[in-house]
C-alpha cells in the first residue's frame, strides 16, 4: 500500500501546482463492474476454466470479473490516473504480484513536455502498449478476450514518452520493468523497452505496430523475449466494423533452443442499432513449448476456435452480453489428446461516469 500512499501525494502535490487561471485542473470519478456468470459444458464442476485465460474464467459460478473505480486528473501540462481493481481479472492476472499491489489497476502521473500537448511524459503503472483489447470489457468488441490478448501484456510499470507528431501519426518508447509487471523482476534485471507506433490515415482506418523487448525472469535465468504486435481496425461503413490482429514472439533460452510463439485474431461486429450489436471471431494460438503462455498439461498449446457474442445496451449504464465460444486443441485437457471445449458466457456491465 506504500505505492498508493506516494502516488496519492505525488497526485495532491500536481493538483496544487497545476491550478492556474487559464485553465483549472479537472477531476472525474468513473466506477466500472463486470458480474458474469460462466457455463463450461466440458467439465460442469465449478472451479477455473483453462491456465491460459485470465478474464472471466470462473466457470458455472456467478463471479465479479472486474470492479474498478478510476480517479483521473487533468490540466494543460499534467494528468493522472489511479484506478483500484478487485475481481477475479485482478487475481489471475496479477497472481505474481503481492495481494496489496493486486488491487492496482493504473496508477501513473504525465507532464507535457512541449506547449503543444503533443510530447508527453507518462511514469507509474500504466496500461499496456500492446494490442487492440482491454481490461474493461465493455471497451471491446467481443464479451471474452481473444487468446492473443490474454497472453499479452494488459499493463505495465515504467516510464512511456509519447509523441502526436500528427494528426494521423502517433509514436511511443518505453522503459519498463519487464513482461506485465508491477514490482521489479527479483535479482538482477536489466530494464526492458517497448515502441509503439499507430498510423490513422482517416478516421475509419487505424494500424498498429507494438513491439517489446526484455524479459520476465531474472537476469541470471538468461532469457529474453523478442515480441512484435500487429493490429488493424477498420470501420467499414456504419453499420460493419472489423479488426484483424497478429502476435509473434521468441523466448532465447541457453543452448539452440529458442521457442516461438504465434496467434493471430479476427472479429467482425455488426451494428444493428445503437442498443443492439453481435460480433463473431475467429482465433487461433500457437505456442507448442509453452514459452510464453501455460497449458494444462505440458504439450503446450496449438488452440483454435470461434465465437458469437451479442450485446443490449440498457439505458445509460448497463450493458447485457451474451457469448457461445468452441476452443478445439490438445492444450484444453489433462493429456496430448486433441479435445473441445464450449463455454457459454453471460455478463452484465455497469458503467458509471
Amino acid at each position: 500500500m506504500k505505492n498508493i500512499i506516494i502516488l496519492c501525494l505525488i497526485l495532491c502535490s500536481f493538483s496544487a501546482f497545476g491550478q492556474d487561471e487559464e485553465k483549472p485542473i479537472k477531476w472525474d470519478v468513473s466506477g466500472f463492474l463486470d458480474l458474469y456468470y460462466g457455463q463450461d459444458f466440458r467439465d460442469p464442476t465449478a472451479g477455473e476454466r483453462l491456465p491460459f485465460l485470465y478474464n472471466h474464467n470462473r466457470k458455472n459460478r456467478l463471479s465479479i470479473n472486474l470492479a474498478l473505480v478510476t480517479v483521473q486528473l487533468k490540466s494543460k501540462y499534467f494528468r493522472a490516473n489511479l484506478g483500484l481493481q478487485q475481481g477475479t481479472y485482478a487475481q489471475d492476472n496479477l497472481s505474481e504480484e503481492p495481494k496489496a499491489l493486486r488491487w492496482i489497476h493504473q496508477a501513473n502521473v504525465g507532464i507535457a513536455l512541449d506547449q503543444n500537448q503533443s510530447l508527453w511524459l507518462d511514469v507509474g503503472v500504466l496500461p499496456s502498449h500492446i494490442g487492440f483489447e482491454n481490461a474493461i470489457s465493455t471497451k471491446n468488441l467481443t464479451l471474452s478476450r481473444s487468446l492473443i490478448a490474454e497472453n499479452s501484456p494488459y499493463f505495465e510499470t515504467g516510464a512511456r514518452l509519447k509523441w502526436k507528431m500528427n494528426q494521423r501519426w502517433d509514436f511511443a518508447f518505453l522503459v519498463l520493468n519487464g513482461w506485465q509487471r508491477i514490482r521489479f523482476i527479483p535479482g538482477k534485471a536489466a530494464p526492458s523497452f517497448g515502441t509503439r507506433a499507430t498510423y490513422t490515415p482517416n478516421e475509419n482506418t487505424t494500424l498498429n505496430w507494438s513491439t517489446f523487448l526484455g524479459t520476465d525472469q531474472p537476469a541470471e535465468s538468461g532469457t529474453y523475449l523478442y515480441f512484435s504486435n500487429l493490429f488493424g481496425k477498420f470501420r467499414l461503413d456504419q453499420k460493419w466494423n472489423l479488426i484483424i490482429g497478429l502476435d509473434v514472439g521468441n523466448r532465447t533460452v541457453e543452448g539452440d533452443f529458442n521457442p516461438t510463439w504465434w496467434g493471430t485474431s479476427l472479429i467482425l461486429q455488426r451494428q444493428f442499432s445503437e442498443k443492439f450489436a453481435t460480433a463473431i471471431r475467429y482465433e487461433y494460438y500457437h505456442d507448442p513449448f509453452q514459452a510464453i503462455a501455460t497449458s494444462l498439461n505440458n504439450w503446450g498449446i496449438e488452440t483454435g476456435g470461434i465465437s458469437l457474442n451479442t450485446d443490449w445496451t440498457i439505458g445509460k449504464v448497463a450493458i447485457l452480453r451474451l457469448e457461445g465460444r468452441y476452443l478445439t486443441g490438445p492444450s484444453l485437457g489433462r493429456d496430448n489428446r486433441n479435445s473441445t471445449d464450449f463455454f457459454l458466457l453471460g455478463s452484465i456491465a455497469f458503467i458509471l461516469d
